[in-house]
């Protein structure tokens, strides 16, 4: 491996800037972009290491392991389209040579120092059992959902580094210069269905309460708002929310110098103090039909704010037919919960402000894509998703609340999302709403994203022919060219050679064609490898090809296609428009709202032009959620934009919701929607 894990990316962006000459003066206006302005993906290549090990059950039972490694690849798949249309907006970090421990304050302060013994010790003699052919996880756990190695030991070491790399790079980065306020994790095994004690459905450890704790710890972080849009209720995050609050959870002990629970089973609450705000399908795992307890529903029901030190607000996913019945709920229903976060805030920052203690905060996104449109139906089994745009409007919205309560910070932690289609055009979607750029219609065509993904299949290879004009396909192959050399242990653990009767190579050995491909990357001068936060491209190389003319040849053929040419001429249109005007305009976008003197930044946010009323007397601004006026531009991307009316969002409705505020103990459910393995 290269010293510089991403060396062989940059070496594929620079071709991939050589040969699309349109893109060059957006990689040219990278340089007038600070760092605080761009988005930055945090990638874990240890996240790999958490692998399916029982060798012995059927082809056809693998299938149904959905949480696997490849989940990384096709998030890759996601985060290069992103990077394809706005190469200047985004910055890409590893975090491979960081491992966290289980044994960490922030991860013991979240999980209690039994559990993350148990896990230590779960995996270390998971390989024993596994060699004589048993089951490697306790009986009482669903083991068609959980599995352990002692690799996964590692790879759940890397995640923690990893959320500690965004967290870190949200608050310090390298230089105070290069401090970006967006930051998006990519690491597996999710992590909201973890609890206090234990974990449930592919959930082992609870990433976004880490990475609060961890942000209290180190940057004195005292209130988080947790976003949640998985498809599933987040049962282990909200349960932790009620630890939090002091009330005793299931199964827990008390650990050395803690405060004792008085008769009741509460205590002093805790900070950081986290409000928990999630729109899931309420008939699906943890809560499906069939396998769900009555402590189950009413705890993905449970809506409470500002109530015995809890903040907790559950929505449940309706079906729709047409995507203006969807923006019907997204407005009138969905929207609820920034309105019920940006309470939350006022509320906290109000109490901080009696106490004359200073109010610091962090917003959270448990980013799952299984409510995708283009979910597998095996985990999607109820008839509710949400289109690929919502990713993109929801981000959006995340980060208008962010602007007002948390100067604009925002971490983003990779949950669900279990097709490659789902994981592929949620990420692309997700990362465009994280730059606060309109997502385009066409980016979200099956078309589009049937040719990405195909870079997800482990012997991919460029078709062999291709019509001329056949944008999308040619502009495809870029991005999968991008996405698979993003991590380089994509090789040893996920690419296979063509099958052709040779021995499988024992991992970090490479084949000819990759120690071709390394000495050939290895002829490119070093300080022509330029990354694409610093891209100027101010010499373009005399031998550009242009993008529609490129000749990609593989013996693949996909006989099948039919070619869309007027899809592909709408395609081409919103690529070419990308560098006009959106790179100079990017900065206003993201304005930031509060004043950076302490005692303005107290006051509350300035009056916008949306409002979600929420009637609360103590509050002189009626607790509105507002999405502020002077922070939001008309992109001239009107040849690509449908032009509709512009409406007020009606203010948000509780009827629909059940005001449940009732938690019991919880237990052990299946998330496959099979009891047993």
């Amino acid at each position: 491996m290269s010293q510089d894990p991403l060396e062989e990316f940059y070496i594929q962006f620079q071709k991939f800037v050589q040969n699309n000459p349109n893109v060059i003066s957006a990689a040219r206006s990278a340089s007038q972009i600070p760092e605080s302005a761009k988005a930055v993906i945090v990638l874990s290549p240890l996240s790999l290491q958490h692998v399916f090990s029982r060798d012995w059950v059927s082809n056809s039972y693998r299938k149904t392991i959905v949480e696997r490694p490849e989940r990384l690849l096709a998030a890759s798949m996601g985060v290069a389209a992103a990077i394809t249309m706005y190469p200047a907006l985004f910055t890409l970090k590893t975090s491979h040579n960081r491992a966290g421990s289980l044994n960490a304050p922030h991860v013991l302060k979240v999980h209690g120092s039994r559990w993350p013994r148990e896990v230590y010790k779960l995996c270390k003699r998971a390989d024993e059992k596994l060699a004589r052919g048993e089951i490697e996880v306790p009986k009482e756990w669903n083991a068609g959902d959980i599995y352990l190695s002692s690799a996964t030991l590692t790879a759940l070491r890397g995640t923690i580094g990893a959320l500690e790399t965004g967290v870190d790079t949200i608050f310090t980065g390298a230089s105070p210069e290069h401090i970006s306020n967006r930051v998006f994790v990519v690491v597996r095994p999710p992590g909201h269905h973890c609890h206090v004690t234990g974990p449930s459905g592919f959930c082992l450890l609870n990433n976004a309460h880490i990475s609060i704790e961890y942000a209290a710890d180190t940057y004195g972080v005292t209130h988080a708002a947790i976003l949640d849009f998985d498809l599933h209720h987040g049962d282990g995050t909200q349960d932790i929310c009620w630890k939090r609050a002091g009330f005793k959870p299931d199964g827990a002990t008390r650990e050395e110098n803690e405060e004792p629970y008085d008769d009741f089973g509460k205590r002093t609450a805790a900070f950081p103090k986290v409000g928990y705000f999630s729109m899931h399908d309420i008939n699906s795992f943890p809560t499906e039909s069939g396998y769900a307890t009555s402590e189950n529903i009413r705890n993905a029901s449970t809506c409470i704010m500002d109530s015995h030190d809890l903040n907790i607000w559950n929505v449940h996913l309706a079906p729709w037919a047409t995507e203006e019945d969807f923006m019907k709920l997204y407005r009138s229903k969905y929207r609820t919960l920034f309105a019920k976060a940006d309470e939350y805030f006022k509320t906290a920052r109000l109490e901080m402000q009696k106490q004359g203690t200073p109010f610091k905060g962090l917003v959270v996104i448990s980013a799952g894509f299984d409510a995708s449109e283009f979910e597998q139906t095996s985990m999607q089994r109820h008839s509710v998703n949400v289109p690929t745009e919502f990713y993109t409007l929801f981000t959006k919205d995340v980060l208008k609340l962010a602007q007002m309560h948390t100067q604009g910070k925002v971490l983003s932690v990779m949950e669900g999302g279990y097709s490659d289609k789902a994981i592929t055009s949620g990420v692309f979607a997700h990362l465009i709403g994280l730059q606060n750029q309109d997502w385009i219609r066409e980016w979200g065509s099956e078309q589009v994203v049937k040719e990405i993904v195909r870079g997800c299949k482990p012997n991919w290879k460029p078709y062999k022919t291709k019509r001329a004009q056949d944008v999308i396909r040619i502009w495809a192959e870029e991005v999968i060219r991008l996405g698979r050399a993003m991590i380089p242990e994509f090789k040893e653990t996920l690419f296979q050679e063509p099958s052709n009767g040779a021995a499988t190579l024992p991992p970090g050995q490479n084949t000819i064609a990759q120690r071709l491909t390394r000495a050939q990357a290895s002829s490119i001068p070093k300080e022509q490898i330029q990354k694409p936060e610093v891209v100027q491209a101010s010499n373009p190389v005399s031998h550009n090809v242009p993008f529609i003319e490129q000749d990609l040849s593989s013996d693949n053929e996909d006989e099948d296609y039919e070619y869309d040419e007027a899809l592909n001429q709408s395609f081409n249109r919103t690529v070419e428009d990308i560098t006009i005007d959106d790179i100079s305009r990017h900065l206003e976008t993201l304005e930031i709202i509060q004043s950076e003197d302490e005692e303005e930044e107290q006051a509350p946010p300035k009056q916008g032009t949306y409002k979600y009323t929420t009637k609360d007397p103590r509050h002189p601004n009626n607790n509105a959620y507002k999405v502020p006026s002077n922070t939001t531009t008309e992109y001239l991307r009107h040849t690509r934009r449908q032009t509709k009316p512009k409406q007020e969002p009606p203010a948000y409705d509780d009827s629909d919701i059940s005001m449940i505020s009732y938690v019991s103990t919880r237990k052990h459910t299946t998330r496959s929607g099979e009891s047993k393995w």
